[in-house]
C-alpha cells in the first residue's frame, strides 16, 4: 500500500482517541436525548431503532395526540414502523440535516420545522417533518417527529426496490444483518471499496504517465510532484461520487448510511488535507532552495518548523471540521484549545521570544553564518542560528550561544559586509618638534597616502587632533581599498613602514 494510504491508516488510529475525548462534549444541547438539532435528533433515534430500544426511540416522536396510557405501546409500534420507512428511502441521508438548534431556515416557510425526507404515497408525496417543540412551561426546546408525520405513519409503505435481488440470493446473505443491512449489501459495498482504490492507484499512473509524455525536461520532475498533490484529492473525490452512486442502488439502512456517509466525508477531507500539506511542504522547500546558500543553512530549521506548524495547523482544521460534521460540539474543545494554548504561550514565553528573535535575524539577515563581527561586545565568527540561540566562535577560538532575543536586540558590527577598511593610526609627535617639521610631515604623509594605489583619501587625510604636555597628537584617516582583512594587513604594514621612512627623511621623532 502506499504511503498516502498509509497516512490515511494513521488517521483512522488517532480518530477514535479524539472521539474519546470528545464524548462527552458530544450533546448538542442540555436535552439528555439529545434532541437539540434536527440532525442530531434523528440519528438519536436511528442508534436507539438499531439497538431495538424503540420505546427510548418512541421519544423522538411527538405522541401528545395520543392517550397517554396508549403512548407507551402504540410509541414502539410507530418508531419501528418509522425506522422501516426510513431504511427504504435510498434519498434520506442524516448528514443533509441541520445541526443548528434553529434547524435550516430556507427547508420550509414555517421555521419551527424541518423536512427531513420526501415518501411517494398513493400518487402523492407525503413529507417527513421535525418539530421544534417545548414538552414543558419553561424547558428546554426539543426537536421531534411531529404530529402531523406520527399520524401519517401507518399509512406508508416501506418500498421493496431490492426484492428482485434478494430473490435470487441464497438465504443467508439476507439473514444476517449488521447495522439493520443485509450482508450480501455490505459484501457489496466493500466490493466497490477494492475496486474504487484499484481503480484510483491506475487512474493516478495512467494520469501521470500521460503527462509525462508531453514533457521530456528534467525540469518536469518537479512541476509532476505538484501536479500530482494536486491530483490525488479529486482522484479521491471522484471514488467518493463513485461509491455514493453504489450506495444509492444498493439501499442500506438508515443507520448504514449514516455511518457510511461519514466514512466518506473522512476520506474527502482526509484527501484534500494531505494535498495542501504537500503543497505547503513543496513550496517551502522550493524557496529553501531558491535562497542564498549560507541563508538557507540559517533559515533550514526555521522552515522546517514552518513546515511542521503548518502541517499540524492543516490536520486540526481537518479533523474540526469532520468531527463538527459527525455531530461533537467543537466549541468546547476550541475553547479549551484556546486557554491551552494561553497557558503554554505563558510558561514558555522565553522560548517563544527566543524564536521570534531568531525570525526577526533571519528576515533581516544583519549577519549570515560565517560573518565575523563584533556582536553586543563579543567578536567572533557566526557558526550558526538555531531556533532558541546563535553561536558565535570567539576569538579564543570558544563557542558562545546567544540566546536569540538578546541578539535580535545587541548592536550588530558585521565586519563582512565592509566594502573598504578604515586605516586610522594616530602618532604621537615629541613635544618640541618645530612647526616647520610638522607642516612638511604633514604634507609628506599626504603626498603619500594619495599616491598609494590601495588608499582612498578624503579631504583632510591628515590632521592635528590634540595637544599634551609630551606630543602632539597626529591623526591619520584614510581607507584601503580591500574588504579582505588579510588584504588590508598586508596594506597597512606596507603603509607603516613608509611612513617610518617619511619620519626619518623629515627628521621628526616620536613619543
Amino acid at each position: 500500500m502506499s504511503t498516502y494510504f498509509q497516512r490515511f491508516l494513521c488517521l483512522l488510529i488517532v480518530l477514535p482517541a479524539c472521539l474519546g475525548a470528545q464524548a462527552a462534549a458530544a450533546k448538542s444541547s442540555a436535552d439528555p436525548l439529545d434532541r437539540g438539532n434536527p440532525r442530531a435528533a434523528v440519528t438519536a433515534f436511528l442508534e436507539a431503532c438499531q439497538r431495538d430500544n424503540y420505546s427510548l426511540a418512541a421519544q423522538y416522536l411527538d405522541l401528545r395526540q395520543l392517550p397517554e396510557w396508549e403512548r407507551s405501546a402504540r410509541g414502539s409500534e410507530l418508531a419501528r414502523e418509522l425506522e422501516a420507512i426510513l431504511n427504504s428511502d435510498s434519498h434520506f441521508n442524516v448528514l443533509r440535516l441541520s445541526q443548528s438548534s434553529d434547524g435550516n431556515p430556507t427547508d420550509n416557510s414555517n421555521p419551527l420545522t424541518e423536512t427531513i425526507a420526501s415518501i411517494p404515497h398513493d400518487g402523492k408525496t407525503v413529507s417527513l417533518q421535525l418539530e421544534r417543540v417545548s414538552l414543558q412551561a419553561g424547558g428546554a426546546e426539543v426537536w421531534l417527529f411531529s404530529p402531523s408525520t406520527v399520524e401519517v405513519i401507518p399509512s406508508l409503505k416501506p418500498s421493496e426496490t431490492t426484492s428482485a435481488i434478494e430473490a435470487r440470493l441464497p438465504r443467508f446473505l439476507i439473514s444476517i444483518q449488521f447495522l439493520d443491512t443485509a450482508i450480501w449489501k455490505w459484501i457489496v459495498l466493500l466490493t466497490v471499496v477494492v475496486l474504487v482504490v484499484l481503480l484510483f492507484q491506475l487512474a493516478e499512473k495512467v494520469t501521470l504517465a500521460v503527462i509525462s509524455k508531453f514533457e521530456a525536461s528534467s525540469a518536469f520532475f518537479g512541476r509532476r510532484i505538484w501536479i500530482k498533490s494536486l491530483l490525488q484529492p479529486w482522484l479521491v473525490l471522484l471514488a467518493a461520487i463513485l461509491f455514493g452512486l453504489t450506495e444509492q442502488f444498493v439501499n442500506p439502512s438508515a443507520i448504514s448510511r449514516l455511518y457510511i456517509g461519514r466514512v466518506i466525508l473522512l476520506v474527502v477531507v482526509w484527501a484534500f488535507a494531505w494535498c495542501f500539506i504537500n503543497i505547503v511542504d513543496l513550496f517551502l522547500t522550493r524557496l529553501d532552495t531558491l535562497l542564498d546558500p549560507r541563508q538557507r543553512i540559517v533559515s533550514h530549521s526555521m522552515i522546517y518548523m514552518g513546515k511542521r506548524a503548518a502541517k499540524v495547523a492543516i490536520f486540526a482544521v481537518a479533523m474540526i471540521i469532520v468531527l463538527d460534521n459527525w455531530g461533537y460540539n467543537m466549541t468546547t474543545m476550541i475553547a479549551g484549545l484556546g486557554v491551552g494554548g494561553i497557558a503554554v504561550a505563558l510558561a514558555a514565553q522565553a522560548t517563544i521570544a527566543n524564536i521570534f528573535g531568531g525570525v526577526s535575524v533571519i528576515a533581516d539577515h544583519p549577519v549570515m553564518v560565517g560573518d565575523f563581527g563584533n556582536f553586543g561586545g563579543v567578536m567572533g565568527t557566526v557558526e550558526d542560528i538555531g531556533l532558541r540561540s546563535t553561536r558565535v566562535r570567539t576569538l579564543n577560538r570558544t563557542v558562545m550561544s546567544i540566546p536569540n532575543s538578546a541578539f535580535a536586540g545587541m548592536n550588530l558590527e558585521n565586519y563582512a559586509q565592509r566594502d573598504k577598511i578604515l586605516f586610522n593610526p594616530t602618532l604621537q609627535i615629541k613635544r618640541g618638534t618645530s612647526t616647520e617639521k610638522i607642516r612638511t610631515l604633514t604634507a609628506a604623509i599626504e603626498t603619500l597616502l594619495k599616491s598609494h594605489k590601495d588608499v582612498e583619501t578624503g579631504p583632510s587625510p591628515v590632521r592635528l587632533t590634540a595637544l599634551t604636555a609630551t606630543a602632539i597628537a597626529m591623526e591619520i584617516f584614510a581607507y584601503t581599498l580591500t574588504d579582505d582583512i588579510n588584504q588590508f594587513y598586508k596594506v597597512e604594514a606596507d603603509l607603516f613602514l613608509s611612513l617610518d621612512a617619511t619620519l626619518a627623511s623629515v627628521g621628526v621623532e616620536l613619543v
